[in-house]
């Protein structure tokens, strides 16, 4: 197998720490459920950078659905700025670096495993490995990282460290959650490498905007987040939209299997020397089912 040039790794990381990076800064300025439904939108900067760097095409059904989902988004985005205290341009702004770091990744990190022929797990593992060297840099320079250390050598929440209450999560219990949570999302990031490897950066895409689709239904039932009407159709476009890919790459699926299914089997035809060995009568090539039961019969059909 060709082994895959340490640069290429290290532009990737240092594109996906920009990506993590930008998306927790903008927590900041938008509320959870806009930054998970602008994150959703990635499907659009998937396509945008399929076609700038693996040269994909896409017909007009899949521009159309992707203006539905812009549409729902906008909707959402427009209801979210005039109802939430915690809507800012600039986090838009942070999100919209994210998705095309994003955007540039997955179709790189398609390409990548296809040519080299290199595993998901190996290579999400040396793509965050690098990735963590920067963002580590990255908080040290800020001081989030000495921050973070004291946290986690502390028990208790931030409110009940702030305010010196009773701590009611022990420093055991913190590293426990951050280990669980690290491993998990490290089988999510390999699963999700290998739907890339597999079936494109494409479907990937749909697959994580499904799973955010959830979370924010479950944002605006666990939460008190306010929900207009606005929101509501929103909402129902973006869905709508991600439904109607999703049947439209089944069908694709579908069609692709019968026709493999249904596809004319190639016989092998007899080779010359079978043909002086038998003299010189050229014979034509045999039944799949006579070669199969001369198999079986120690070549007596021959």
């Amino acid at each position: 197998a060709k082994i895959v040039p340490i640069e290429l790794y290290v532009g990737l990381s240092v594109l996906r720490a920009i990506d993590l990076g930008m998306t927790n800064l903008a927590m900041q300025y938008v509320n959870y459920p806009a930054k998970t439904l602008m994150k959703s939108t990635r499907l659009v900067f998937t396509m945008l950078f399929g076609v700038i760097i693996t040269k994909k095409r896409y017909n007009a059904a899949d521009y159309g659905i992707v203006c539905l989902m812009v549409a729902g988004l906008a909707l959402f985005m427009h209801a979210d700025s005039t109802s939430s205290a915690v809507f800012q341009p600039v986090g838009i702004v942070m999100l919209t670096i994210s998705l095309l770091c994003d955007g540039a990744i997955s179709n790189m990190s398609e390409a990548i495993m296809n040519k080299y022929n290199v595993g998901q797990d190996e290579f999400i593992f040396r793509l965050y490995s690098i990735a963590l060297f920067f963002v580590c840099i990255a908080a040290s320079a800020n001081g989030d990282l000495r921050h973070g250390l004291a946290y986690l050598s502390t028990p208790g929440t931030l409110k009940e460290m702030d305010e010196g209450l009773a701590p009611t999560w022990s420093i055991q219990g913190k590293i426990l959650t951050m280990v669980i949570f690290s491993t998990t999302g490290f089988f999510g990031s390999s699963c999700s490498a290998a739907i890339t490897k597999s079936f494109g950066a494409l479907t990937m895409s749909i697959t994580s905007t499904a799973r955010k689709a959830t979370t924010i239904f479950l944002s605006f039932a666990l939460f008190p987040n306010e929900c207009t009407s606005e929101h509501i159709f929103g909402i129902i476009l973006f869905i709508a939209s991600l439904v109607t890919k999703s049947l439209r790459a089944s069908k694709r699926g579908r069609r692709h299997q019968h026709k493999q299914h249904y596809a004319p089997v190639e016989r092998d035809d007899i080779s010359h020397d079978v043909a002086n060995e038998c003299g010189g009568i050229s014979l034509a090539p045999l039944p799949l089912h006579l070669k199969m039961r001369g198999n079986h019969l120690g070549h007596d059909v021959v």
